[in-house]
């Protein structure tokens, strides 16, 4: 009997858990909801400069702000156990490879680990950097800084997710390296052309001045260049 093709066995499949991640999406959602004002407190006071102050012009902004974190969540949550069972469907096809469950899970793990290291940056040194210097930079203006609240928010989550995803750069490398699909000696000849890449990247995620866009565009040239080290000696 001939295989069903790739693309119709992972919709089958996933037809199949349709209501199985409808609960689980809920699920985070109601908690992500529940949880989303003790978050946007403790962000508020880490990251909020003295002088700044928050404020919402609708009635209905903060509940807005709780439904967009919740279902943020919710949709990455999905996104992962969908990743997961199609990962799983095309594993068991054996006209594929098997590379391996342990593969998969090490470089989770190790995925997980540089996002987080990529949040942690941005909550502990980019974001306090960034916020304090544009405050700074008002009141220097005689201006009062009175943020939005869905705007600073956004700006706060849009800024750490990016940092977390740039934080990938090194997993991504050294899977390019283990595939065979680039060498040391080709990234290291593409060095001034990623160099650039970076601050065109960071010059489009951050706030039009120097300050930031270097804290986002030197941590990846430095991860660039340790994965080039380590894919030489490994």
């Amino acid at each position: 009997m001939e295989n069903k093709p790739a693309y119709d066995e992972i919709v089958a499949n996933l037809q199949k858990r349709v209501w199985i991640y409808a609960v689980i999406a809920i699920s985070t959602f109601v908690a992500a909801f529940n949880f989303s004002e003790q978050l946007t407190e403790w962000l508020g006071d880490k990251l909020l400069p003295d002088d700044a102050t928050l404020v919402y012009l609708s009635p209905a902004e903060f509940l807005i702000l709780k439904m967009r974190i919740a279902g943020y969540a919710a949709l990455s949550v999905s996104f992962i156990l969908v990743m997961v069972d199609c990962w799983a469907t095309m594993r068991s096809r054996s006209d594929l490879p098997d590379i391996g469950f342990g593969k998969i899970v090490t470089i989770l793990i190790i995925s997980l680990g540089l996002f987080t290291a990529g949040m942690l940056y941005s909550l502990e040194l980019m974001l306090p950097l960034v916020l304090d210097f544009l405050q700074s930079d008002a009141a220097d203006a005689g201006l009062d800084t009175t943020y939005r609240l869905t705007s600073f928010y956004h700006f706060v989550f849009l800024l750490t997710f990016a940092l977390g995803i740039s934080f990938q750069l090194p997993l991504i490398v050294m899977l390019l390296l283990k595939l065979e699909l680039a060498t040391t000696e080709k990234l290291t000849e593409f060095r001034s052309h990623l160099i650039v890449t970076f601050f065109v990247l960071a010059a489009m995620i951050t706030p039009p001045d120097v300050i930031s866009q270097f804290l986002l565009a030197i941590p990846l040239i430095i991860l660039y260049e340790l994965s080039i080290i380590i894919g030489k000696i490994a």
